[in-house]
C-alpha cells in the first residue's frame, strides 16, 4: 500500500473516531446528522463548482445517486444505534463488518487481489474489531443496528471504489453530502422535527462538526481509494477503533479490559501487516 495513500487513511481514521464521538455524545440525534450533512454541502459546492471540468462524467451519475441513498440509509442506522447503545458496542461492530463485507465484495466483484500479509492484517482488523464489540455491554438491538450500518459501509465503499473514477474526490464528496441530505429531508422533518429543532436551536456547532468531520474523512478516504486497493483502505481506516476506545476510557468513562487491550493490539498488528502488503 503506498505511503501517500496509508497517511490520508490513518488522518481518516483519527477524524472519524473524533466525529463519531460527538456524534454519541448528541445522544443519536438524527438531526445532528441532517444539519451537519446541509452545511456541509453548503460549504463544499463552492469547491466543486470550481473543480476542474474534467472531474466531472455523467457515466457516474448513477453511482452517487446510489451512494447518496446508500448513506441515507448508514446515517439513519448509525443514529439509531447511538440513541441506544455504547460506542464500544455499535462502533467496532459497524466498522469490523464492514471491513469483513467490504473485502468479500473487493475480492468477488471488483476483481482485487489480496496477498498473503494484506489478508492476515484484514483478518487480524477484523478480528480485533470483533472481539471488542463481542465484549462490550450492550442490548441486542444496538448490536443489531451495528451490523446493519457495517453493510451499509460494505455497500458504500463498493459503489465508490467505482464511482469515483468518474468524479474528482471534491465533486463527488460535495454530491454525496448534498444528495444524502436530500434524501434524509422528507423523513427527518416529519418523524423526527423536534431533533431537528433542537439541532439548530441548541447544537449547530456539533452539526457543524459531525457533518465536515464526516465529509471530510470521505474525501480523504476517496482521495485513498484512487491510490490503493478497497480492501486494504477499509481496513487501515479500522486503526479508528483504537482511538474510539481510548476516547471511551477517557472522555466517557468505559473501563478499559483485557478484552479491549487484545483487540487494540489486533488491530495494530493488522495495520502493520496491510501496510507491508
Amino acid at each position: 500500500m503506498p505511503i501517500a495513500a496509508f497517511a490520508l487513511v490513518l488522518a481518516a481514521a483519527v477524524l472519524h473516531a473524533v466525529w463519531n464521538l460527538a456524534a454519541k455524545r448528541a445522544a443519536g440525534n438524527l438531526g445532528v446528522f441532517w444539519l451537519g450533512l446541509c452545511l456541509a454541502g453548503l460549504l463544499l459546492a463552492p469547491f466543486a463548482v470550481l473543480a476542474e471540468p474534467s472531474g466531472r462524467d455523467a457515466a457516474g451519475l448513477p453511482y452517487l445517486l446510489a451512494t447518496a441513498a446508500i448513506h441515507t440509509v448508514y446515517f439513519s442506522l448509525l443514529a439509531a444505534a447511538y440513541r441506544r447503545g455504547q460506542i464500544s458496542v455499535v462502533y467496532p461492530l459497524a466498522r469490523g463488518t464492514g471491513v469483513a463485507g467490504t473485502a468479500l465484495v473487493a475480492w468477488a466483484f471488483l476483481g482485487e487481489s489480496l496477498s498473503a500479509a494484506g489478508a492476515a492484517g484484514i483478518l487480524a482488523v477484523c478480528a480485533g474489531t470483533l472481539l471488542l464489540g463481542a465484549g462490550a455491554r450492550g442490548d441486542a438491538r444496538s448490536a443489531l443496528l451495528a451490523f446493519l450500518v457495517g453493510l451499509t459501509i460494505t455497500g458504500y465503499s463498493a459503489v465508490d471504489k467505482l464511482g469515483v473514477r468518474h468524479f474528482s474526490p471534491v465533486i463527488y464528496v460535495a454530491g454525496l453530502a448534498a444528495g444524502t441530505a436530500v434524501l434524509l429531508a422528507p423523513y427527518v422533518l416529519l418523524a423526527r422535527r423536534r431533533e431537528c429543532l433542537d439541532a439548530w436551536r441548541r447544537r449547530k456547532g456539533q452539526s457543524l462538526w459531525v457533518g465536515l468531520g464526516s465529509v471530510g474523512t470521505y474525501l480523504l478516504v476517496l482521495w485513498a481509494f484512487q491510490q490503493a486497493p478497497a480492501s486494504y483502505v477499509v481496513a487501515v481506516r479500522e486503526s479508528s477503533v483504537v482511538l474510539a476506545t481510548l476516547l471511551g476510557v477517557v472522555v466517557l468513562k468505559e473501563p478499559m479490559t483485557w478484552r479491549k487491550g487484545v483487540s487494540v493490539a489486533a488491530i495494530a498488528v493488522g495495520v502493520v501487516l496491510i501496510k507491508v502488503a
